[in-house]
């Protein structure tokens, strides 16, 4: 396997380098005299049939043929074909007699490409000693020039020599007349022979004595990342790009080097540490930490993110970048207080307190518009504050604001409107938004809402007929949750309306936060009127309220019954979803989160959570080989 494996990345890796093999290809023949130009016609007669029994496997006739035309041309590539035949026909004694005989008569540079070929004639004859005595002598008699040298080197790894090449180039790098180190010549044939560790090793010192290559190192060692077969390749990478930093920690590019690695990892961690590292140095990184703090929130490392903005925010009130770090820093500690299942009142008043300083040292406009519309959500939904958060979002829509951030304002108003049992407000709300922001994703989400809403108060209907039209949304979770509603009613209305109505009534109390109604009204379904249709969204909803209750075990068991029970259901993959980030955050079970990761990823394809499965799967996978070495 280990030899396929090497066979594979040495065709691809000549594939990738083609152009930088230029210099190895045979010289194009001379102009022909005019006794020639008469005897073209059926010199190419010959080439033609000499190649078609060579690419038919023919190779006594191809022999014959290419034997006969380098005699009456003198053109080495026949030469050199016929000696391929040669090879091919186990004629090893006739390949070496030849071969012998050329080497005695020339001068020109095809002795050396001739007494590669003698080399590899021994090789494949089982010679090997032969073959490596005739190379090392070959190698030390070569005259000192640096063309030279570059060309039989290339031949040499066109034979698959690049243990040879390599002590080649490491002759030439002592040569002080060349002034030449080969490094990157070096780290292309320890590549092919898979030994990534040199590989890397010389790459890095070619990035040393010339900068000027960045780009292009940086693409060799992608593209070695990208055929990385087993992740051997990037813990040497890893490794050598580490021991690099530590020994030349005032070179910038080897640190940029590391943060570019790094993303490629996902190894945001690390990324940051560089980033932070350079701009200490340089001062000059605020965007590439700001850049990097986005990514990390995206990718759900909150804590890297954390430190992101932190760090910038220290460093001073007076960067570019301080406004967005001090709003990006509130924002994702305001999410990870969610994930977490933070219900402490004393926190989030403390929170509240600390947007409302922040609001005033940089004004409400449409940068701080994400905080505010925090602060009016903590004070709403957490501490029970409804008419200061409502106469906060009212007096910012009379602000000069983007029209994307009024909806937003609107839309939170809505919500909050809702939350008090002031359908008819919330609804106004919605439809303002739906329709100044028609063909935009907040539109879409108005929209849904608007229909939840009316889903809530019993107008199945008219829920129905949005919620159709909003399956084709372009935003995939606004589709996906409109497609489950639309079954939930569909489905019920056929069976059973009055377990509908029950599902509706608990499903606005879950949304005001008063789980204790809401769980007696899902338990009255289960009591008076149990079905299949209704049964895995009603143990969705009482998972749902288990984890806002902290009730995790109780969460896990019921979310198991809906994809254990009912597999075939809409609901399953959302089951499996949800469950697998309760494992996973709250009841440190990460083998089974990764099985329900896994379980979406093959048995449930066309599902919206694949991708973020998929990803969530090789996130843990790379921990745990992480710990295990």
């Amino acid at each position: 396997m280990r030899y396929l494996a090497r066979l594979f990345f040495f065709v691809v890796t000549l594939l990738f380098f083609s152009a930088e093999q230029m210099s190895a290809q045979v010289p194009l023949p001379q102009r022909n005299t005019s006794k020639d130009q008469s005897a073209q016609p059926q010199r190419q007669v010959n080439e033609q049939l000499a190649r078609s029994f060579y690419n038919n496997k023919e190779y006594d006739k191809a022999a014959e043929l290419y034997n006969q035309l380098y005699l009456q041309h003198n053109y080495y590539h026949y030469f050199s074909q016929y000696i391929e035949c040669l090879l091919f026909l186990e004629n090893y004694e006739e390949a070496e007699k030849s071969l012998k005989s050329f080497i005695k008569r020339d001068n020109t540079t095809n002795k050396w490409k001739a007494q590669i070929n003698l080399a590899y004639v021994y090789q494949k004859n089982g010679e090997t000693e032969k073959a490596d005595k005739y190379l090392k002598k070959m190698i030390g008699d070569l005259p000192e020039d640096r063309n030279v040298f570059s060309q039989v080197a290339n031949t040499l790894r066109s034979k698959d020599f690049d243990e040879y090449a390599i002590i080649l180039y490491d002759r030439g790098s002592a040569i002080s007349s060349m002034n030449y180190k080969f490094y990157m010549e070096k780290a292309l044939a320890y590549q092919s022979m898979m030994n990534f560790e040199k590989a890397t090793e010389n790459y890095l010192l070619q990035l040393e004595t010339e900068p000027d290559d960045y780009e292009i190192i940086k693409s060799r060692l992608s593209f070695m990342i990208r055929y990385d077969m087993d992740g051997s390749v990037t813990d040497v990478m890893r490794i050598a790009l580490l021991k690099k930093s530590q020994e030349r920690p005032e070179d910038v590019l080897i640190a940029e080097l590391l943060v570019w690695f790094a993303l490629q990892m996902k190894d945001y961690e690390m990324a940051l540490n560089q980033e932070i590292a350079i701009d200490r140095r340089m001062n000059d990184r605020e965007y590439d930490i700001i850049y990097l703090a986005r990514i990390a929130r995206d990718n759900e490392q909150y804590d890297v993110a954390i430190t992101a903005y932190d760090y910038l925010i220290k460093k001073s009130k007076e960067g570019a970048y301080y406004p967005e770090a001090v709003v990006g820093l509130t924002e994702v500690q305001y999410v990870k207080s969610e994930i977490d299942g933070n219900s402490d009142y004393d926190f989030y008043s403390g929170f509240e307190k600390r947007i409302e300083n922040e609001c005033l040292e940089l004004g409400i406009n449409d940068k701080t518009v994400p905080i505010l519309i925090i602060r009016a959500e903590i004070l709403a939904f957490k501490l029970d504050d409804n008419e200061k958060a409502i106469t906060l979002l009212n007096d910012a829509l009379t602000l000069n604001l983007s029209k994307l951030n009024k909806a937003k304002l609107k839309m939170k108003l809505a919500d909050i409107y809702l939350f008090k049992e002031e359908v008819w407000e919330a609804t106004l709300l919605y439809s303002q938004i739906d329709k100044s922001m028609k063909e935009e994703p907040i539109g879409h989400e108005a929209r849904f809402k608007n229909a939840q809403l009316r889903y809530y108060i019993g107008e199945f209907d008219w829920a129905l007929s949005v919620l159709n039209i909003l399956k084709s949304a372009t935003s995939k979770l606004i589709a996906n949750d409109a497609m489950t509603l639309s079954l939930v009613i569909s489905d019920n209305l056929e069976y059973d309306t009055i377990a509908l109505q029950r599902l509706a009534k608990a499903d606005f109390y879950i949304y005001q936060k008063r789980y204790e109604i809401a769980n007696q009204m899902l338990d009255s379904i289960n009591i008076y009127n149990p079905n299949e249709v209704s049964m895995p969204y009603l143990l969705m909803r009482k998972a749902q309220i288990a984890v806002e209750n902290q009730e995790y075990n109780l969460a896990d068991s019921l979310y198991k019954r809906v994809y254990q029970g009912y597999a075939d259901s809409y609901m399953a993959d959302d089951a499996l979803m949800k469950d697998a980030v309760l494992l996973e955050r709250f009841l440190d079970n990460k083998d089974e989160a990764m099985e329900c990761y896994a379980k979406i990823i093959d048995e449930y394809t066309a599902s919206v959570y694949v991708a973020q499965a998929r990803n969530a799967y090789r996130r843990l996978r790379d921990l745990q080989l992480t710990i295990y070495n």
